[in-house]
């Protein structure tokens, strides 16, 4: 099933592709002319560089913080799921039906 979803939405971009190069080829929309002026990037230490760092620095802090204040044990204990004997013969989707309020 994913294959023929893959299939079908890379189809679907081809023909996108192909319509949109036809109107504007037929409404003369294609420049002609090519004068785009390309430039060797360089590294350089401007405003985004000096943001990027103190965010970074933020973010540090506040993991540090995390783990500082023992977080951490109780992320270790986060990503299982629910005990076996919670689990067995409960109706998941009961249970949410009923607390929603829908009536149903």
């Amino acid at each position: 099933m994913t294959a023929v979803i893959l299939a079908v939405f890379y189809a679907a971009m081809v023909v996108a592709g192909y319509v949109v190069e036809l109107v504007f080829g037929a409404a003369g929309l294609t420049p002609t002319a090519r004068n785009a002026l390309v430039l060797e990037s360089q590294i350089s230490w401007n405003y985004t560089t000096w943001l990027n760092l103190t965010f970074l620095a933020l973010a540090g802090l506040l993991v540090w913080r995390f783990f500082a204040t023992g977080s951490g044990s109780m992320l270790a204990m986060m990503g299982g799921g629910p005990p076996a004997e919670e689990h067995s013969g409960h109706d998941h989707a009961m249970s949410h039906d009923a607390g929603m309020g829908h009536g149903h």
